[in-house]
């Protein structure tokens, strides 16, 4: 069972011995970082690198508030819960979409309940199964910014950093995207409309959120916008 990799993040020491003690008695294995402060934790933060966030609200510097809304600029699918000793922030922990807020001193139920939903989320997020070296692997769609041919190879850039190369054609993987928030804006890409942080009008391509400026192809530039701003819309219905 592949472990869940956790980032823990309180400015009290003691506070963040208490989870650490949590975390290893509970029912499912954790790999835990641990960080001092909201900018410890921003300059390692990136895309892909934790499955769950434990934020203290209150602390020196930055708050946990604070440092969320920016993660949330970098990755919008992160779950994340707050631990405070105060429930003010239960309308901002609903706009910032935090999965739980724990109420301090945490107890070891709330720990394992949140490792569940959390594994549960993450074993059964959509997928992209794929054959590498004659191995199948399933990779979650949720991962994944884009999909780029070049030439015979099908590239497969992800939150993490990593790019994931196949032999093959972009339009044999496809159909396994038909109903999820992507969009292929030209013949030589797909992506993940989640990772789309504009349209660059005078370029005519998508800006994706690792930087990437994906090209959109002439016949495409009304269908592009109009499936961006369908995304967005959906997202803030809570369809997505």
């Amino acid at each position: 069972m592949e472990p869940l990799n956790l980032a823990v993040c309180d400015d009290l020491p003691e506070e963040r011995e208490a989870l650490l003690a949590l975390l290893e008695q509970a029912p499912i294995a954790t790999i835990c970082t641990q960080f001092g402060s909201s900018e410890e934790l921003l300059e390692a933060f990136r895309p892909g690198k934790f499955d769950l966030l434990l934020m203290d609200i209150y602390m020196d510097g930055m708050t946990g508030v604070e440092a969320v809304q920016k993660i949330r600029e970098m990755d919008e699918s992160i779950p994340i819960a707050f631990t405070t000793t105060s429930t003010e922030h239960t309308l901002e922990s609903y706009r910032l979409s935090v999965l739980k807020y724990l109420e301090k001193p945490v107890r070891q139920k709330d720990i394992n309940d949140l490792l569940h939903l959390v594994k549960l989320q993450r074993d059964s997020a959509p997928r992209l199964t794929i054959r590498q070296n004659g191995e199948t692997q399933k990779i979650p769609l949720a991962e994944l910014f884009y999909l780029e041919q070049q030439g015979h190879h099908v590239m497969l850039s992800r939150k993490d950093g990593s790019v994931l190369q196949l032999y093959g054609k972009l339009s044999d993987l496809l159909p396994q995207l038909e109903g999820q928030p992507f969009f292929c804006p030209h013949k030589s890409y797909c992506v993940n409309l989640a990772f789309v942080r504009g349209i660059n009008e005078e370029y005519q391509c998508y800006e994706m959120a690792d930087g990437k400026k994906v090209p959109i192809s002439r016949p495409n530039r009304a269908k592009a916008k109009r499936a961006w701003e369908d995304y967005l819309f959906a997202r803030t219905r809570g369809e997505t």
